[in-house]
């Protein structure tokens, strides 16, 4: 019986012989696991981002948003606030505007008119860097995000001075564009781009700006916080027995759940075709070990004649499959996590505007299921070419030309 290191140099050898076949085969087998870590390794790191940048707005917020001609009033705000699963409510309006910067860049800003107190249990995690929070009386002041104040790492603004924005409002039939002046009372920490709230291009005025500088009738939406992320769905519940279809309710928690779903079900399916590359690596093999197999008949026949058995002949050829197999995994998953860095290093853009940056997911998992997928290709791939050099009779493998 041959050693496991015998049978490593017999294969390599044998490789080195056939320096191009051998290659050209190595290269097919790399394509699988190079697909599957990118592919999967890609869309798992956006899928982490994504959930957690929800989790981090809080899984115990409840929004809920007027649908038809319903109109939100202080009778809805005073009538959920006695639900016993609700911990703070606050009313807001909400607004677009455009922002122009000294440098002459402009930037479209979200405009929300809230209770101010509770900004930091709404974005959970955010942070004045400066000033600090507007008594709900100074409604022309305001905290605005990072990105309103800086520019390529230049700051434009500071606390206590004005900031012009331009709103689009609706007087009559007609659109008319409005400039309204804040002054900024607080600026936040940078928080980083979220979905679907961005705080870094945000700006938060105190409840009553929303009618007296938003020119907003009614409310917008109103942000429920729970008391807990456990009760989140029962609360739900009872808003839609109240509300029926007068409203639309959006549940953080609900959202971060979908989309672990639906992306869940993406990975299977990028699983699924990432795998059928591994077809092109079974091909492949089976070709390259067959042919291998015909051109090394002679050779078969002398290794039998010398004593080999049809064990050592098969495990002699199932090697070679196994090397080769090895060296495409290896460049394979270099190459996929390569390519999954390059695909993240391009942010991902959502409805156009909402933009996502992520890390790949590489895991020992997922580089493992590369692995097990390529070594289950190459054995079978090679094992029936293996079996019949195997099988031949020595007197006929001699006598082959």
């Amino acid at each position: 019986m041959i050693n496991i290191v015998d049978l490593l140099l017999l294969a390599f050898s044998a490789l080195r012989e056939r320096r191009l076949r051998a290659a050209l085969t190595i290269l097919g087998i790399a394509i699988g696991p190079a697909a599957m870590v990118a592919i999967i390794g890609t869309t798992e790191g956006y899928t982490d981002t994504i959930v957690n940048q929800l989790q981090a707005l809080g899984q115990n917020t409840v929004v809920i948003f007027p649908a038809k001609d319903y109109k939100l009033s202080n009778n809805d705000v005073n009538k959920i606030k006695k639900l016993s699963y609700v911990n703070d409510i606050t009313p807001f309006y909400q607004s677009r505007g455009q922002f122009r910067k000294p440098d002459g860049t402009s930037m479209m800003v979200t405009i929300y008119a809230l209770d101010l107190n509770l900004l930091n249990k709404i974005v959970v995690g955010s942070k004045l860097a400066e000033g600090g929070i507007p008594p709900q009386s100074l409604y022309t002041n305001c905290v605005v995000g990072n990105d309103v104040v800086i520019s390529k790492g230049i700051k434009y603004y500071d606390v206590g001075e004005a900031i012009t924005v331009y709103i689009p409002t609706m007087k009559g039939d007609k659109l008319v564009i409005s400039s309204v002046s804040f002054r900024i009372a607080g600026i936040l920490a940078p928080y980083g781009t979220v979905f679907p709230v961005n705080p870094d291009a945000s700006i938060f005025l105190p409840l009553q700006a929303g009618k007296s500088l938003l020119n907003i009738k009614d409310y917008s939406g109103i942000f429920i916080i729970a008391k807990s992320a456990e009760v989140v769905d029962a609360l739900v519940n009872e808003l839609k027995s109240m509300y029926g279809d007068n409203v639309e309710i959006v549940s953080l928690k609900e959202i971060a759940k979908t989309v672990t779903n639906i992306i869940n079900i993406l990975n299977n399916l990028l699983f699924t075709v990432s795998s059928i590359s591994f077809a092109v690596a079974f091909t492949g093999i089976m070709s390259t070990m067959f042919t291998s197999v015909v051109e090394r008949t002679r050779e078969i026949g002398i290794l039998k004649a010398l004593g080999y058995s049809s064990r050592d002949v098969l495990m002699l050829f199932l090697y070679e499959s196994i090397v080769m197999t090895l060296i495409g995994v290896i460049i394979g998953i270099a190459s996929g996590v390569v390519g999954a860095h390059f695909i993240a290093y391009r942010p991902l853009r959502i409805a156009g505007s909402w933009t996502v940056v992520s890390e790949p997911k590489i895991t020992y998992l997922l580089i493992l299921r590369a692995l097990g997928n390529s070594l289950m290709v190459g054995v079978v791939g090679g094992l029936l070419p293996a079996w019949k050099a195997s099988k031949m009779v020595p007197v006929e493998a001699l006598r082959y030309e």
